[in-house]
């Protein structure tokens, strides 16, 4: 191919709990490490702090901010009060962590009585059927929730056409890197990542002159023939560079 858009989404599968699907792993991540593929952020990950806890493998159901903003409380599994539930995303996420780590549990609970039945059927229709449909009685009791990976703001690193460092290879969507988010997104600036860099991304590679390319030999092909090594491979780098990205931000907010 002349040119290639890399638009693999996020990381969530690499996480226990995860709002994503299993299948979103970073590969793309890790091909671009192998190939010199200039990466950014990609420590600034979002976990959202109430999703519904579950033993079953899959994606976890999210419980909106709109909840806690309508008066629901998070309890401990003593069933006491622990936090502020308005604290951003990234501030409460952490004090329900630590929680988990006091009570040796591996969630806290969520009591949405405080919004009361008629409310909770008019506003939050879906919350309540997907509860039950798990066997939770969101009216008469809390329920349990913990934190789980949301969102992924770094990535690929790309320029406002969607380039990445390497010649006529894009990137968009949730796997680059666009620097459209912070370190907290704003929600709708998913779409922004997804659709407008998308966009650009197919004007530029319309609008661009191409060099006739020979085909290559496939000489690769070995590291293929065990994929369930590979992707574990490609999970163990990605979370190495991850630490690195860490590491080189907390230095950098230490200098500050």
């Amino acid at each position: 191919a002349n040119s290639i858009v890399l638009a693999c989404g996020g990381i969530g599968g690499i996480f226990k709990n995860s709002t994503n699907y299993e299948s979103l792993q970073g590969d793309a991540l890790s091909i671009c490490l192998h190939h010199h593929v200039e990466l950014e952020n990609i420590d600034y990950i979002q976990i959202h702090p109430t999703t519904l806890y579950s033993t079953k493998k899959g994606r976890r159901f999210l419980l909106s901010e709109s909840l806690r903003g309508e008066g629901a409380r998070l309890l401990n599994i003593h069933g006491k009060r622990f936090v502020n539930e308005l604290l951003p995303r990234d501030l409460l996420t952490d004090k329900i962590n630590e929680q988990m780590r006091i009570d040796h549990s591996d969630h806290v609970f969520l009591d949405l009585t405080p919004i009361g039945e008629t409310a909770l059927r008019t506003h939050f229709p879906h919350i309540c059927s997907r509860c039950q449909e798990e066997g939770y009685d969101v009216f008469h009791e809390p329920i349990p929730v913990v934190p789980a990976q949301h969102y992924f703001m770094g990535g690929i690193k790309i320029d406002l056409s969607g380039k990445t460092s390497m010649k006529d290879l894009y990137a968009c969507g949730e796997t680059s890197c666009s620097n459209v988010h912070g370190r907290n997104r704003l929600a709708s600036n998913s779409l922004l990542e997804s659709l407008v860099f998308a966009k650009k991304a197919a004007e530029d590679i319309m609008f661009s002159q191409f060099e006739p390319k020979a085909l290559l030999p496939f000489t690769m092909k070995k590291i293929y023939q065990d994929t369930s090594k590979l992707m574990q491979d490609y999970q163990d780098e990605l979370w190495s560079e991850i630490e690195r990205w860490k590491l080189i931000h907390e230095r950098n907010n230490i200098e500050a």
